[in-house]
């Protein structure tokens, strides 16, 4: 198992770190933060995005782990680990947002699609080395 986590974490990171530069293509625009004074001149500090990118793999890799042999299909465990990760940082997250800061949640859609493609990525990734790392989990 610690053989699997030390093979998938830099590759889901990887596929994460392309989802999230992906994703700066799509950031909405800042004139609804900066009138009300949240805007924020640069992004966060990269020692921020890469801790949250390692805790964000860590915690996809576990929740593959969980449902890895459960299921009758090792494709369908990947692609539900990624269903069920986006749920959390897609819908949910987007819903505080708007709850909580009054903004629109229209432009944020975009960012939460872009996460479910990373996250299927990673989740087939994840599934195609489990296959490989471990035979006799194969279909």
């Amino acid at each position: 198992m610690l053989r699997f986590i030390l093979l998938a974490l830099p590759l889901v990171l990887l596929v994460l770190g392309g989802g999230a530069f992906a994703a700066d293509q799509w950031v909405p625009s800042g004139d609804a933060l900066a009138a009300r004074g949240l805007d924020r001149p640069s992004g966060p500090p990269s020692s921020l995005v890469l801790g949250t990118a390692a805790l964000e793999a860590l915690g996809l890799i576990g929740l593959f782990l969980l449902l890895q042999g459960r299921g009758a299909n090792v494709w369908l465990e990947g692609l539900l680990t990624a269903g069920i990760a986006w749920v959390f940082r897609g819908p949910v997250q987007i819903l505080v947002l708007a709850a909580h800061s009054r903004l629109p949640k229209e432009p944020w859609w975009d960012l939460a699609l872009v996460a479910l493609g990373a996250y299927a990525v990673s989740g087939l990734l994840l599934a195609a080395l489990a296959r490989r790392v471990r035979p006799e989990a194969a279909d």
